[in-house]
C-alpha cells in the first residue's frame, strides 16, 4: 500500500500551491487501491519523472504518456490497472490551432499563454504551445476545447481564428541543439558542465555550488556528482544538455565524452 503521509513528507519541495503535487498522488492511489483509470493534469518534466517512479516502484498500474509532440515540455500521465482498457488520448488531449495575420500583427508564446490564463485557466490544464510561421498550436485538456473555440477571438490587438487540429497534423517544435564532443579528466558533474558551455572549471563549480545545476530536474550541489549516459543536465541561465555517450579514454587518461547541448 502507498504510504502517502510518507511521501508527502519525502517529496515536500514538490508541493506548490495549485494543489497539482498532492492531486496527483491522490489520483495514483485511488487507481491503485479503487482500481479505476485515472489521467493527471498536464505535468512538468520534474514532476512527471517523480510519479513516473512512484507508479512503477509502488503499484502495478500500466502507464502512458500523453504527450502531443515529441519533445512535449508539459505531458499529462494516464494509468490503470492491467487486464484492463487502456486510457485513450484522444479522450483527455485536444489539439488547438491558433492563426493570424503576421502582416499587421506579432504575437509570442507568451501573448498566448496569457490569453488563455487571463480566461480564469489553471496552467496545468494547458499543455506545450508550439510556434510556427504566421500562429501555433496548443495542447489543451479536451474539456476545454470547446470553451477555448468559443471564447478566443482576440490576442492582444491581433484578431484569431482557432480550430481544433488533428494530432497527426501536429508541427514539431524547432529545437536549437549542436553536438559536442570533448575530453575531461574523470566523469564529475562540474567538469562536464564547464565542457559544454565553454566555462572555467571554477565557473563551473560556483554554478553547481549554488544551486543553479539540476541533474534530470533535481538540483544537484555537488561538484563530484557522477551523471551517466542519459542524463538531462540543465544549468540556469545557461541552458540543457544531454550526455549522450562516454566513449572510453585517451592515450593521455583522459575520458572522451560527447554531449548534445541546447540554447537557453
Amino acid at each position: 500500500m502507498i504510504d502517502r503521509g510518507g511521501l508527502i513528507k519525502y517529496y515536500s519541495q514538490f508541493i506548490d500551491e495549485e494543489g497539482l503535487f498532492i492531486k496527483t498522488l491522490d489520483l495514483i492511489i485511488s487507481a491503485d487501491q479503487k482500481y479505476t483509470a485515472e489521467v493527471t493534469p498536464f505535468l512538468t518534466p520534474d514532476l512527471r519523472m517523480l510519479f513516473t517512479r512512484i507508479i512503477k516502484s509502488q503499484t502495478e498500474l500500466e502507464l502512458m504518456t500523453f504527450s502531443v509532440f515529441e519533445a512535449s515540455e508539459r505531458a499529462k500521465l494516464a494509468f490503470w490497472p492491467p487486464y484492463t482498457e487502456p486510457v485513450l488520448m484522444e479522450n483527455h488531449v485536444a489539439l488547438l490551432e491558433v492563426t493570424f495575420n503576421q502582416k499587421f500583427n506579432e504575437l509570442s508564446h507568451r501573448d498566448v499563454l496569457g490569453a488563455l490564463m487571463a480566461l480564469g485557466i489553471k496552467r496545468s490544464s494547458i499543455g506545450d504551445i508550439v510556434a510556427f510561421e504566421g500562429g501555433f498550436q496548443i495542447a489543451v485538456d479536451v474539456s476545454l476545447k470547446d470553451y477555448f473555440l468559443q471564447n478566443i477571438e482576440k490576442i492582444g490587438r491581433a484578431g484569431v481564428n482557432v480550430r481544433t487540429c488533428p494530432f497527426e497534423d501536429k508541427k514539431e517544435p524547432v529545437i536549437d541543439k549542436k553536438m559536442c564532443s570533448g575530453t575531461v579528466k574523470s566523469i564529475r558533474l562540474d567538469s562536464i558542465v564547464a565542457l559544454a558551455f565553454s566555462l572555467s572549471r571554477t565557473e563551473a563549480q560556483q554554478l553547481v555550488e549554488s544551486e543553479r545545476v539540476k541533474v534530470n530536474y533535481v538540483i544537484t550541489d555537488k561538484c563530484g556528482h557522477e551523471p551517466v549516459a542519459g542524463d538531462l543536465i540543465s544549468v540556469r541561465g545557461h541552458g540543457r544538455l544531454v550526455l549522450e555517450e562516454i566513449l572510453g579514454t585517451t592515450k593521455k587518461d583522459r575520458i572522451r565524452i560527447t554531449l548534445s547541448v541546447f540554447s537557453k
